[in-house]
């Protein structure tokens, strides 16, 4: 692996992020009431927010798709300046998609759970990365490189929620993704925050975590 890749655990992630946020786009670039694929509940409440979903669909996918590129191994101390930039555009991505799905979240398909859930998501999401920002403005780059980490965890949720519906349509009984909403509200984002969280751990115990920080300031 050069240090312009991906590690080798980080290469999954990366091409399923990009990959959902270059799907989830085509929400931003066409009415979401011609998609098929959209629940009907869902639909309804496209009709009723439609600016707010837009801004969350358009900017949470710019998060996705960018966030996995600020742990490439090498592009900090090679192009710091590029590093930059992308770090301001993930976090101005992720303030703007946060805000807009604290909006959408009390329109959540799956009633007042799911709306609880992602509204929380939201919050935590947008409070979260404001403060690695800050940090980082600060120098404090230790608390940045920390944070971030579980910025993106919750950026990652939009991977994990489309990847955990399928399972629940197909094996768990559920008849439609409004069902199943208010179990992904939380289920999409909890054990992301969990496995960062058990992975810092891990990482200072093997001696490892200022090597992984580095590459993810």
């Amino acid at each position: 692996m050069t240090q312009n890749q991906l590690p080798r655990g980080l290469r999954m992630v990366g091409l399923l992020s990009v990959t959902i946020a270059l799907f989830s786009l085509r929400y931003s670039a066409i009415p979401w009431h011609v998609w098929p694929d959209t629940d009907p509940l869902i639909r309804a409440a496209n009709f009723t927010m439609p600016l707010p979903l837009f801004f969350h669909a358009m900017f949470a996918s710019i998060a996705l798709a960018v966030g996995p590129f600020q742990f490439v191994p090498g592009l900090r101390a090679r192009r710091p300046r590029l590093h930059r930039y992308l770090g301001r555009l993930y976090v101005l991505a992720c303030l703007i998609g946060g805000a807009a799905a604290i909006v959408v979240a009390r329109h959540a398909a799956g009633g007042a759970i799911a709306g609880l859930g992602f509204t929380t998501l939201a919050v935590l999401w947008t409070s979260t990365t404001a403060a690695a920002g800050i940090a980082a403005m600060n120098g404090n780059f230790d608390r940045h490189r920390m944070l971030m980490r579980y910025s993106f965890a919750m950026t990652f949720a939009a991977v994990t929620l489309r990847l955990q519906a399928p399972i629940g349509l197909a094996l768990l009984g559920f008849h439609s993704y409004a069902e199943m909403s208010p179990w992904l509200a939380y289920t999409s984002w909890i054990p992301n925050l969990a496995a960062v969280w058990i992975y810092g751990i891990v990482s200072r115990g093997r001696g490892i975590a200022p090597q992984v920080s580095a590459a993810a300031a």
